[in-house]
């Protein structure tokens, strides 16, 4: 029991926006290759044909 309530007691721990960005950038992961070439703007526009997906309009019967 007494570990389970100190458990639920850390659900009490607020971060400041410094410190939430400090943990950002320390979990960060670099994708590395294949995952940056691939965001490239020419090979995304060579792998998709500089294609656009839009949303179907909602037909309303």
């Amino acid at each position: 029991m007494e570990q389970l309530q100190q458990n639920i007691s850390a659900l009490d721990v607020e971060f400041d926006e410094s410190q939430l960005d400090k943990l950002e950038a320390v979990s960060a992961i670099d994708m590395g290759f294949p995952h940056q070439f691939l965001m490239r703007p020419m090979v995304r526009g060579v792998t998709t044909g500089n294609t656009t997906v839009r949303p179907r309009p909602i037909r309303k019967w």
